[in-house]
């Protein structure tokens, strides 16, 4: 029986990872004259040239995306929660836009809150 030899692994061309939110020229016509609401957490960022980075939120709230709630998972929409600590519905004091808690009891947005 003849042994087969494995074929070598061709490198990737590209040596960078460009991570979703990054690919703005895809997704930002698609949310133009839309109302939307955004699942983020504070990794939810659009990384800059200069290696700085803003929250998708700011992004779109300062391009005037319609962004009507933000839901938020465990450690809060901008991250200052403690791992387990409650985290209440509320108002983002920097954009002024509603979240809603999706941890403890509410896991998933209801259809109210989606409405």
């Amino acid at each position: 029986m003849p042994v087969k030899i494995a074929q070598p692994i061709t490198k990737p061309t590209t040596t960078y990872l460009e991570v979703g939110a990054n690919r703005t020229s895809i997704y930002f016509p698609l949310l133009q004259d839309k109302k939307i609401g955004v699942v983020a957490n504070q990794t939810s960022v659009i990384f800059k040239n200069d290696k700085s980075y803003t929250h998708l939120v700011d992004s779109l709230f300062s391009l005037n995306i319609s962004v009507k709630k933000v839901f938020a998972p465990e450690h809060g929409f901008r991250g200052d929660a403690d791992a387990g600590e409650l985290i209440k519905d509320g108002i983002d004091v920097k954009t002024g836009i509603p979240i809603i808690s999706l941890y403890g009891e509410n896991k998933k947005p209801t259809n109210e809150q989606l409405s």
